[in-house]
């Protein structure tokens, strides 16, 4: 007895390999398919795939044992390897079946490697015993154990694997399953010859003669085994294509279904299906919950609409039956509430026919009370809840153009109430904001159905009347002054107003609204220049004055917002050589109607509103800021001088504000100059105090118009003072008038004895300018030298004087 010698045939070595590859890969895309098939379908992969997977492992085995070479003759008994072949599908079974889990647990994996291992080192062991040959099979128990172990492990890998790559059915993810089976196929292999290590054969002699007739043979059977498990696993694997293909559009199909089925049933939205003749319907539950009807035929939701709405769905139903869309709104009456809906009417075609019809009721109730509530808002008063200004002027429009047609009179009234001011200022807004409102209901309860009664803004409301006679006209008008008269009780205090109305009429005082609210608006100033407490009927003939001022006060308002008001300088130069030694800012109002207007028509305006402080704000950080800039440019440094009015520099924050406005704009405080007039020195102590401090600031004060006020001239000597101006009205008749030429050479002699330099405005001609060199006036500014000049013109003349004297 002797242990026989073992070759393979390293050819079926390499065929066995290839056969654990393929099975491993066709048993990673299986377990995809039990991973994603149904309950029943999940049972016929699981079988498959244990078949499938069970023979490749066995035709690996198979074929690697055809790949032995022994120099006896072999043969196998067929029951025992269909034992074996049992055991690699079990075996199979048992792996598939542990991976088909969500989470592959640690004790699940164990426990599933264990049951897989012995399964595999039973298919090979049992394989093993079907050999019958003249020899014994002994086994080297420690590579036994080892082959054993080394199935087990196989098992985990296997599992691990195919666990993970299950899913995976991208270009990318193919190739990793690839490459995963090539690993399985080889830990597979492994374990096959870990085995065959651990096994030896002891047999007799041999004969040459018959070791080449098996060989022979056994390629043979490998290779038909070979072919064979491949067509199997072959098939598997085109199984699993076309069941994915067929899986993939059966759950598209499926899941468009859930899809509309979820767009359905789970809609915010109403929706409604109605067969072609409007008799079936199907509601989803928002349609329940919206209609209150589980059941609604299209006639009984037609008869929950007016009957204007009932015959616009009628009309539109049947337009989408006919295959068009149709959107629009109505409202329908439930046992509950109105509602107001958007409904969406959309055909519903099978096999290019109109099969039913769906209705997408949306409730749009909120949303349209929220609208009327915008609605309301933007044309009505928040504080009185009259109609305002945006209401009244559209109807007006309206009546105006109704009086064109029908030829009959639109009367507008402007009242304004008295003293209401008064009120605010001694007593507070709420007040005020009581009395408008009481006031709101007396003129409305006054004027009735008679007209239109709006506000506004402030304390001015507007009433409209058309059609009626100007005696009616009248007579309301008495009737408002006599109603706004009566005492108001508004907390307790009893408040006493007027009110002063003007009145337009179309078309004698306009032929739109904006002139016949201009005239109404003229018409009731001019009734309180006459008393207050009246009405004033328009006429083109009302004093000028008033017509102006009113103009004034209506658009001063927003001309500084608008940026009508803009700033000129004129040139202050020095007496000797004409060099530019300051530039004195000058307002002016670019009117977008009445074109350049002149200070004089508006300063005074200004100060009886209180507008003249921000006003004076503006132009001082105007003017700052651009004598910045000219500094910037490179012009030679001078100061700017900036006009003051009483309410301005009487203000208590006064030197704040001008220490701010230099901060900000960065002008260095020596070349800011403020002209102040006698008339500020009413108060002369806080004059003084506001004028030390400016002092204190670095700022030059000058004078302007002096000897045109009434200040007494002991009080130059205790002001700070820097420059003294010499009127124009004293400059402008020295020529002429010898008692001129004393009073200029005396406030220029007084000026120098209190150390004062002294500028003379007006200057025109060059025999004032003589008598001024004359008599040592430092400085001079008129046009003989440059009138005003807007910005970039005095900015030119500048840079043409640098040039000069450059």
């Amino acid at each position: 007895m002797n242990t026989l010698s073992q070759t393979y045939n390293l050819a079926l070595v390499s065929f066995s390999y290839l056969l654990a590859v393929l099975a491993s890969y066709t048993a990673l895309n299986v377990s995809a398919r039990i991973h994603r098939s149904p309950s029943k379908g999940r049972l016929i992969w699981l079988c498959t795939g244990a078949v499938s997977m069970g023979l490749g492992i066995w035709a690996m085995h198979f074929v690697a044992m055809l790949a032995l070479h022994l120099p006896i003759d072999v043969h196998y008994d067929a029951a025992i390897v269909l034992l074996s072949i049992l055991c690699a599908i079990i075996a199979s079974g048992i792996a598939l079946w542990v991976i088909n889990t969500e989470t592959l647990t640690g004790k699940r994996l164990i426990t599933g490697s264990l049951f897989m291992g012995i399964g595999i080192a039973s298919m090979h062991y049992t394989g093993m015993a079907a050999m019958q040959m003249k020899a014994v099979i002994r086994y080297d128990w420690f590579w036994f154990a080892i082959s054993i172990l080394v199935a087990i492990i196989v098992s985990v890998v296997a599992l691990l694997l195919t666990y993970r790559f299950r899913n995976e059915d991208s270009v990318k993810g193919v190739g990793w399953k690839l490459l995963a089976g090539m690993l399985m196929g080889a830990a597979v292999a492994g374990m096959h010859y870990t085995g065959m290590y651990a096994t030896s054969f002891i047999g007799g002699h041999h004969s040459t003669v018959q070791q080449s007739y098996m060989a022979a043979d056994t390629r043979m059977m490998a290779y038909a085994v070979g072919i064979v498990t491949t067509f199997i696993l072959g098939a598997t694997l085109a199984s699993i294509y076309m069941d994915k293909l067929f899986a993939g559009k059966t759950f598209r199909i499926m899941e468009s279904d859930q899809r509309y089925k979820s767009l359905f049933e789970h809609n915010y939205d109403a929706v409604m299906f109605y067969s072609i003749n409007g008799e079936e319907s199907v509601l989803n539950p928002a349609a329940v919950r919206l209609t209150g009807e589980k059941s609604l035929p299209l006639r009984t939701f037609i008869r929950m609409c007016s009957a204007e709405d009932g015959e616009r769905v009628a009309a539109n139903f049947e337009e989408a039956a006919r295959g068009e869309a149709r959107n629009y709104e109505i409202v329908i009456a439930t046992q509950k509430r109105q509602i107001h809906l958007n409904l969406t009417n959309v055909p519903v075609f099978v096999d290019q026919n109109v099969a039913g019809v769906f209705i997408i009721a949306r409730d749009v109730t909120i949303q349209k009370q929220d609208e009327a509530k915008i609605n309301y808002l933007a044309f009505h008063d928040a504080l009185t809840g009259l109609p305002n200004r945006r209401f009244v002027e559209e109807k007006l429009d309206l009546l105006i153009e109704e009086a064109r047609r029908a030829s009959f009179m639109v009367y507008v009234m402007f009242l304004d109430l008295d003293r209401f001011k008064l009120v605010n200022d001694s007593l507070g807004h709420d007040y005020g904001d009581l009395l408008l409102k009481e006031a709101a209901i007396r003129l409305s309860n006054c004027i009735g159905d008679r007209g239109t009664v709006s506000r506004l803004g402030g304390d001015e409301f507007m009433v409209i009347m058309a059609d009626v006679t100007q005696e009616w006209v009248v007579k309301v008008a008495d009737s408002l002054n006599r109603t706004i008269e009566q005492p108001f009780l508004i907390n307790g205090h009893e408040l006493y107003i007027t009110t002063s109305i003007g009145i337009s009429r179309y078309p004698m005082d306009g032929e739109d609204r904006h002139d016949l609210m201009k005239t109404a608006d003229t018409a009731m100033y001019s009734a309180k220049e006459r008393g207050k407490n009246s009405y004033h009927m328009f006429a083109p003939d009302l004093q000028k004055i008033t017509s102006d001022k009113m103009f004034i006060q209506n658009e001063l308002n927003r001309a500084l917002a608008l940026g009508e008001l803009t700033l000129y300088y004129q040139p202050q130069v020095n007496a000797k050589d004409g060099a530019i030694v300051g530039m004195e800012a000058l307002i002016r109002w670019n009117h977008p109607e009445r074109g350049l207007v002149s200070p004089d028509q508006f300063i005074a305006v200004a100060e009886e509103t209180g507008l003249i402080v921000p006003i004076g704000e503006w132009v001082l950080r105007t003017a700052c800021q651009q004598n910045k800039e000219w500094q910037n440019q490179g012009l030679p440094p001078i100061r700017v001088a900036v006009n003051l009015s009483a309410r301005q520099f009487l203000k208590k924050d006064f030197t704040q504000m001008v220490a701010s406005t230099l901060e900000a704009t960065g002008l260095s405080p020596q070349y800011l100059e403020l002209e102040i007039t006698e008339s500020t020195m009413i108060d002369v102590h806080r004059a003084s105090n506001t004028l030390a401090e400016l002092k204190q600031l670095g700022v030059h004060i000058a004078i302007d118009d002096f000897g045109t006020g009434y200040s007494s001239l002991s009080y130059l000597k205790e002001f700070p003072l820097n420059r003294l101006k010499i009127d124009r009205s004293f400059v402008r008749d020295m020529k002429k008038s010898p008692g001129n030429r004393a009073i200029v050479s005396t406030i220029i002699s007084m000026a120098h004895n209190l150390e004062l330099n002294v500028i003379a405005e007006g200057v025109e001609t060059d025999d004032e300018l003589a008598f001024l060199q004359e008599n040592l006036c430092e400085e001079v500014q008129g046009y003989l030298f440059s009138r005003p000049l807007p910005r970039d013109e005095v900015t030119t003349f500048m840079e043409e004087q640098k040039r000069r004297i450059s």
